[in-house]
């Protein structure tokens, strides 16, 4: 599993990773932005992974998006 959602900060990524591909995804509370980076082999499973990832933000808004990457469990 090769997935991982990153806080956009100045307009680019808090954190830098090597996953070749991304989409970007805001907060449904607050409109903060986030890169979703995925492996080649996880494009198949992407409208699940953003599904997970809508729950993950949610869950980060309430500690008002403190982390720099959230975590995202299949």
């Amino acid at each position: 599993m090769a997935v991982l959602l990153t806080k956009i900060v100045n307009g680019k990524p808090a954190l830098s990773d090597t996953l070749p591909n991304e989409q970007s995804v805001k907060c449904p509370r607050c409109g903060q932005t986030y890169r979703l980076g995925y492996s080649d082999g996880e494009w198949h499973k992407l409208s699940a992974w953003l599904g997970k990832a809508q729950t993950a933000m949610r869950q980060s808004h309430k500690k008002r998006h403190d982390a720099d990457m959230l975590d995202l469990r299949w």
